[in-house]
């Protein structure tokens, strides 16, 4: 938003300092791209510029956005999972800070998206989403270095019969709303929340986990059975499938295009991506792009790749 369009929302006819008019937009520029810590050096040399009630308006309101992400970048949060007795998964989050004396978290709600990705052993999956809401009746109080734990819920996923694995995830997103902190109360967006994810594989895989190291070798060995690579594949733990992905990218230039098209519905499960299909060409390149750009977001479009269909 531009600095003329934030002045008629505070002011009305009232005009800005045309001497301040850029630094504004250097402001604002720097808030846009998160660039917080450019934005806090800006408003620094800019805050005894000001000499009008819309220029402090103005500087204040950045000012409450910055703080608010001062204290969402404090905070850490990871979806925690455990197993019910009488059947099903508790979902709750796992917060804390170790940064101010207290904080208080009101997000406006908390969406719980939980997804079950299935493969059997041919290679084809299948998955359900489903997604709620839970409402926040109150706020969440956070004292420094100390973890505060969040019920969000159960879920009952379904396992099916004549599967090779089962994973579960879960994401959490916070909408947006206000933290308080000792000198007052900002606004609060985008907390990063680390997900929650278990895998449950058929009785007659082993349960013995695999090295993302062992993977690779055995991808690069002359002949491969699609069984034993998707074995191997389930058996990874998910905190480890970017470093399985890392390692992948680095042997791709020794991967056949026939190699490439048996590892699709591995690149699938690791990725967790759609089920729509994609050939061999297309995760080279994926796979290449990602080497070369270091890239662990989601900021690459991921090919549609596996060889099953959504249920």
């Amino acid at each position: 938003m531009a600095v003329t369009e934030k002045a008629q929302q505070f002011g009305g006819s009232a005009v800005l300092d045309v001497s301040l008019q850029f630094a504004f937009d250097e402001l604002r520029a720097a808030v846009a791209e998160d660039e917080d810590e450019m934005a806090r050096a800006i408003l620094r040399r800019l805050k005894p510029r000001l000499s009008d009630t819309l220029s402090q308006k103005l500087a204040d309101g950045y000012e409450q956005v910055l703080m608010g992400r001062s204290a969402r970048d404090a905070i850490s949060a990871e979806v925690n999972i455990d197993e019910l007795a009488e059947g099903g998964f508790a979902v709750s989050l796992a917060l804390s800070q170790s940064v101010f004396d207290g904080m208080t978290l009101t997000p406006s709600h908390v969406k719980v998206h939980a997804m079950t990705r299935s493969i059997d052993i041919a290679g084809h999956q299948s998955i359900y989403a489903v997604d709620r809401i839970v409402e926040v009746v109150e706020g969440w109080s956070l004292m420094r270095d100390k973890v505060g734990s969040i019920p969000l819920g159960s879920d009952l996923p379904s396992f099916g019969d004549g599967l090779l694995a089962v994973r579960c995830e879960w994401k959490v997103v916070l909408g947006a709303g206000s933290v308080e902190l000792p000198n007052g109360i900002f606004p609060l967006m985008g907390v990063n929340i680390r997900d929650g994810a278990i895998v449950r594989l058929s009785k007659e895989v082993p349960t013995q986990a695999v090295e993302p190291e062992e993977l690779l070798r055995y991808c690069l060995e002359p002949v491969v059975r699609v069984d034993a690579l998707l074995e191997r594949t389930v058996r990874i733990a998910p905190d480890r499938y970017e470093e399985t992905l890392d390692l992948i990218g680095e042997g791709e230039s020794r991967l056949s295009p026939a190699r490439i098209q048996e590892l699709i519905p591995s690149l699938a499960w690791l990725t967790g991506s759609s089920v729509m299909r994609a050939n061999a060409s297309e995760w080279r390149e994926w796979l290449q792009d990602r080497a070369v750009a270091g890239d662990r977001s989601e900021s690459l479009d991921l090919p549609d790749a596996s060889m099953g269909s959504d249920s």
